[in-house]
Formats: C-alpha cells, sequence, structure tokens
C-alpha cells in the first residue's frame, strides 16, 4: 500500500541533484520515482501517467528530449498534468511556457522548492 498522497516523477541528468530533488519530494510526504532523461520520463508517463500528480524536469539535458520539449509533450499528451521545470540557466525559451508548466531557479532552497510543488500537490496527512 502506498503511503504517499501524490507520485511525482523526476528528471534529472545529475545524479547529485535528481537524489537531492528526490529526498526533498520524499521529505514532502510524495511519493518519486526518478528518471535521467526526457526521453525516459515519456517512456514512463505512456505507462503510468495516471498515477504521476506532478513532473519535475530540469531543462537542459543532453541527448534526447530537454525539458521545455518534455513538457510541450506532455501539455499535448497529457494534459493537465503539471510540469515544474528548473534550470541555473536564463533560458529565452520560459517566455512561451506550455499550460500548467511553471519555472523554478537554480539554486533553489527547501522553502522555494516546497512552495513551488506547493502549487500541485496537496499538503500530505501527518500519520
Amino acid at each position: 500500500m502506498n503511503t504517499h498522497e501524490s507520485l511525482v516523477l523526476v528528471v534529472e541528468d545529475e545524479p547529485l541533484v535528481r537524489e537531492l530533488v528526490c529526498e526533498l519530494i520524499l521529505e514532502l510526504g510524495h511519493g518519486v520515482i526518478a528518471v535521467d532523461g526526457g526521453d525516459k520520463a515519456v517512456n514512463y508517463l505512456e505507462e503510468n501517467a495516471l498515477d504521476v500528480a506532478l513532473v519535475i524536469s530540469d531543462i537542459r539535458m543532453p541527448g534526447g528530449l530537454d525539458g521545455c520539449q518534455l513538457a510541450t509533450l506532455i501539455a499535448l499528451r497529457w494534459p493537465g498534468l503539471p510540469v515544474l521545470l528548473s534550470s541555473g540557466f536564463s533560458d529565452a525559451q520560459l517566455h512561451h511556457l506550455p499550460p500548467h508548466t511553471s519555472f523554478i531557479g537554480k539554486p533553489w532552497n527547501f522553502e522555494q522548492m516546497e512552495a513551488a510543488t506547493g502549487q500541485y500537490l496537496p499538503v500530505p496527512v501527518k500519520r
């Protein structure tokens, strides 16, 4: 039985950042699945999109889909599934984000990520 309120799909190519985001999501009381690229995220969503409450993705990832391309594809194939993009770079693409997509700049702290994810995820019930 899943004791988490919501499942978050984390898409991040940097292992340490991916681990940090996953730990933070777990600390917030949500379940987490992590992949290291946009193509793997699409593969996961094709089978499990109904289980995912939020996708958190880095923007710049080598090979395959980048975060903005992933967000656009999600908006087309799974309308209503929110995407939170994150980057340490200033991206011109951010002026034309797809529906249900927002942005948080790196570096972020726990409180900033909690606020950003809180737009989309319920506050877990303390057990």
